[in-house]
């Protein structure tokens, strides 16, 4: 049950990501670089592809690098929320509501509830919370040259025209957030452990 409800999971979310994108590919302004350039579109493709991951390691016991998978995912889900419905929601039109809601929302909660609920049974070393931003800093790093160079930025409070003491103050904010929340699920007690994961590793059982 629980691994099939993983796999439909991640498949429902990979059907918003493309049902998000399926406006712009019948007017004609599909760009893949730019539809898939945003942070909320590539964590959607990592949180389902860590259900996945998590779906055939169900019964199994799961390796380290899963379970930092599984949490960075859902600290990326977690940081898109909180910045979609406070920042961008107000001004976001949906063309297609349901994906919309499917990437904004019912993702994040799919995938911390399926991380606190069958986590693993100790806490993550603190030390390896740095994995988590490296996605972050690499894509922010990405979007940051984009938009000097060709002028395409996904999200409006990271357009140059703001200033880059506003970008950076903004930047700053998000990973604080993002480092919070990678503290607290890194260490969150798990009340229900999953009992029939083995214990492997203090980032695995």
């Amino acid at each position: 049950m629980v691994r099939t409800f993983r796999v439909l999971a991640a498949l429902g979310i990979m059907a918003a990501v493309v049902a998000s994108a399926l406006p712009s590919m019948t007017d004609g302004t599909f760009k893949f670089f730019n539809t898939y350039g945003f942070f909320t579109n590539q964590t959607n493709a990592i949180a389902a592809a860590a259900l996945i991951v998590a779906a055939i390691y169900t019964r199994s016991p799961r390796p380290d690098w899963v379970e930092l998978l599984r949490a960075s995912a859902a600290v990326y889900l977690t940081v898109v929320t909180i910045v979609y419905w406070l920042l961008l929601a107000p001004f976001h039109d949906a063309a297609v509501p349901w994906a919309n809601t499917v990437l904004h929302l019912a993702s994040g909660i799919i995938v911390v509830a399926d991380w606190l609920i069958a986590g693993p049974r100790r806490p993550l070393p603190l030390g390896k919370m740095w994995i988590v931003l490296i996605y972050p800093a690499l894509w922010l790093g990405v979007i940051l040259a984009r938009g000097i160079t060709d002028g395409w930025v996904p999200y409006p409070f990271l357009n140059p025209n703001n200033g880059y003491a506003y970008i950076a103050t903004i930047c700053l904010v998000v990973v604080s957030v993002g480092a919070l929340f990678s503290a607290v699920y890194f260490r969150a007690p798990r009340w229900r452990p999953d009992p029939t994961h083995a214990t492997t590793s203090p980032a695995s059982t």
